[in-house]
């Protein structure tokens, strides 16, 4: 059984390109985990960012629901006073 140099020069090519190949797809599948990585990481950076930045507006709405009841208490005693100068002017005019 002799098998010709062509067949085993074609035999050895489909190897060696079958090697190439798998060798090839693998550097790509690690770049595109490379990939997926960093854009992972920038996603949870910005992420993170936003949620900073979520939970100083709550501080800033809290802080200014507590100004808003303390102006709205001040209006109401201001309103009680007023009504109480109304009254004692009405009872001097008479």
């Amino acid at each position: 059984m002799t098998i010709e140099i062509g067949v085993l020069i074609g035999l050895a090519s489909t190897m060696l390109g079958m090697t190439l190949g798998y060798l090839n797809w693998r550097r790509i599948n690690n770049r595109d985990i490379q990939t997926d990585a960093v854009g992972n990481g920038e996603l949870r950076a910005d992420i993170s960012y936003i949620k900073r930045g979520v939970e100083d507006i709550k501080l800033d709405l809290k802080v200014q629901e507590k100004q808003i009841r303390d102006i709205t208490e001040r209006v109401t005693r201001v309103e009680e006073s007023t009504k109480s100068a109304h009254r004692r002017i009405d009872g001097k005019e008479k």
